[in-house]
């Protein structure tokens, strides 16, 4: 991933950065439940739309990585999984983006970020990865 680097202090822009982490995290909300809402914006109007029942193929292998995932977040099910996975996010974005533009941070700080950043991001992967494999069954099957 490249960053932008700051002309006067040669850091990446934080301020960036956070912004992609913050619509990394709505878009893994919105992926979760469209109904919960961490901003103070009241949800969008929407059409009362009959509700829907789908059913999905889910290999015997996935099965084993869901309950690995559950236990690894301690949550109880996906809903649990998706909100605390984008609260890591949502905080850390949120923490980059009060740092002042002029404000100094060490190669170390900045490496601390980076290493605290990876273990929401490697449960997203993990997440898409598992959902990925969710096949849609057919009427005909």
């Amino acid at each position: 991933m490249s960053s932008t680097l700051s002309p006067n202090q040669g850091l990446p822009d934080f301020t960036g950065l956070a912004e992609k982490l913050q619509e990394a995290a709505q878009a893994l909300l919105a992926l979760s439940s469209p109904v919960i809402m961490k901003s103070d914006e009241p949800p969008p109007a929407v059409e009362k739309a009959p509700p829907e029942i789908r059913s999905f193929r889910i290999p015997g292998y996935m099965l084993a990585k869901e309950k690995q995932m559950l236990e690894i977040l301690k949550a109880e099910n996906w809903q649990e999984m998706f909100d605390k996975t984008y609260d890591q996010l949502y905080t850390l974005a949120l923490l980059m983006q009060h740092f002042e533009t002029d404000e100094k941070i060490d190669g170390f700080s900045v490496q601390q970020m980076g290493n605290t950043l990876m273990a929401p991001l490697d449960m997203l992967s993990r997440l898409c990865s598992l959902v990925a494999d969710f096949k849609p069954v057919t009427a005909e099957h």
